[in-house]
């Protein structure tokens, strides 16, 4: 009874280790509170959590502007669309493209976002045109 609750016990502490090395939450496109990016972000937007939701963008958009205007922008983009994420795409060991479909107004269309790691956390690269993409 003993060896068969040391065994237990050292399984338990290996498979524990274990989650700790591969937690993954904001450390792909995929690992955010069991969604995917895009749409962790609108829920941060529909809460009204606009300069939290700044920290997930990076590229010359999001860096141009000062934080202040870009938070502004971010809380008077209309964002409350249905979405739904229907393809990954592995670009590079850190990079991903993926693919959204969203309805408006009873229109299904589809558009793709690039996703990469920087400083452990999964970022979306943002410029005009991918601007004009995602906040339409």
């Amino acid at each position: 009874m003993k060896r068969f609750l040391l065994v237990f016990i050292a399984f338990f502490i290996y498979q524990t280790i274990g989650f700790a090395q591969n937690n993954c939450l904001f450390r792909n496109p995929l690992c955010f509170y069991n969604t995917d990016i895009l749409s962790y972000l609108q829920v941060l937007h529909k809460n009204q959590d606009d300069e939290k939701m700044s920290r997930f963008f990076y590229g010359p958009f999001a860096t141009q502007k000062n934080n202040a205007s870009f938070i502004k922008k971010l809380t008077l983009s209309d964002f409350g669309y249905s979405l739904k994420r229907v393809g990954v795409k592995e670009i590079a060991k850190n990079k991903w493209s993926l693919t959204y479909q969203r309805t408006i107004m009873g229109t299904h269309e589809n558009f793709k976002i690039e996703c990469a790691v920087i400083n452990d956390t999964c970022r979306i690269y943002i410029d005009l045109k991918q601007w004009e993409v995602i906040f339409k």
